[in-house]
C-alpha cells in the first residue's frame, strides 16, 4: 500500500539527516544523501522505504567508518571489528568494507609498510617483533612477508636501537653496559646472537665517544 511523504524535515541535532513523515505521520529518519531525491507529495511503497532504509544503514557504517579511518590509519580487521562492536549488520560491514578498499581509504599493504617504516625510525625493534605486532592486526601473512623485507635486517636494527642509548649509558662500566644494552634488545625479541654481535660492535662506538 503507498503512502504519501507529507513533510521532510531536518533534524535538529543533526542537520546531515531528515525526518520523513507519512500520511502526516513520523516515520523514519534517514540520511540527507539518502533521501536526496525524495519530495514532498510523493507516493512510495514498503519495498521502497526497505531499500532507503537499508542505504541508510550503510551510510551510516561508512561515515562511522571514514571518522575512526580519520582518526589514524587502520586496517581492514579493525574497521570491521569497529564496525561489528557498534552493532552494523554483517552485509553491511563487508559491503562498506568493499568501498572503503575499492575507494584506497584501507589498504593493508601500505598499512603495514607504513607501520613498520615509521617504527624503524623511531622505535626499531626485531622482525620477529614487527611480525608479531603485524599477526594481532590480522594482516595477512605475504602482506607481513613483504612489508618486513622493506626495512632493514635484524643486525642493522638491533645496531640503530643501540645507539638511541649509547649517550645514556656513556659512563656506565662495560659489565653495566653490556646488561642495560641486553635488556633493550632482548625486549625488542631480538635473538641472543645478534644481540652479542651488537653489543660488541656498540661497545666500540662507545669507545670512539669516550
Amino acid at each position: 500500500m503507498d503512502k504519501t511523504i507529507t513533510n521532510l524535515e531536518t533534524q535538529k541535532n543533526d542537520p546531515n539527516r531528515i525526518n520523513v513523515y507519512l500520511d502526516d505521520e513520523f516515520a523514519f529518519g534517514i540520511s540527507r544523501f539518502v533521501g536526496v531525491s525524495l519530495k514532498q507529495g510523493e507516493k512510495i511503497n514498503e519495498s521502497v522505504i526497505a531499500n532507503l532504509l537499508d542505504k541508510d544503514s550503510k551510510e551510516k557504517a561508512l561515515q562511522r567508518a571514514l571518522r575512526f579511518i580519520n582518526y589514524r590509519p587502520r586496517t581492514i580487521y579493525e574497521v570491521k571489528e569497529k564496525l561489528g562492536e557498534l552493532g552494523f549488520e554483517e552485509d553491511v560491514v563487508e559491503s562498506v568494507l568493499d568501498e572503503l578498499i575499492e575507494k584506497r581509504y584501507l589498504n593493508d599493504r601500505e598499512f603495514a609498510e607504513n607501520w613498520v617504516a615509521s617504527r624503524c625510525q623511531s622505535k626499531p625493534r626485531s622482525h620477529k617483533m614487527f611480525h608479531y605486532e603485524l599477526k594481532k592486526k590480522s594482516i595477512p601473512e605475504p602482506v607481513i612477508q613483504a612489508a618486513l623485507e622493506s626495512i632493514p635486517d635484524d643486525e642493522e636494527l638491533a645496531l640503530q636501537l643501540g645507539k638511541k642509548y649509547l649517550r645514556r649509558f656513556v659512563n656506565l662500566d662495560e659489565n653495566d653496559f653490556s646488561k642495560k644494552m641486553t635488556g633493550i634488545l632482548a625486549r625488542r625479541a631480538f635473538p641472543f646472537s645478534i644481540v652479542k654481535t651488537a653489543i660488541i660492535e656498540l661497545k666500540k662506538i662507545r669507545n670512539e665517544l669516550g
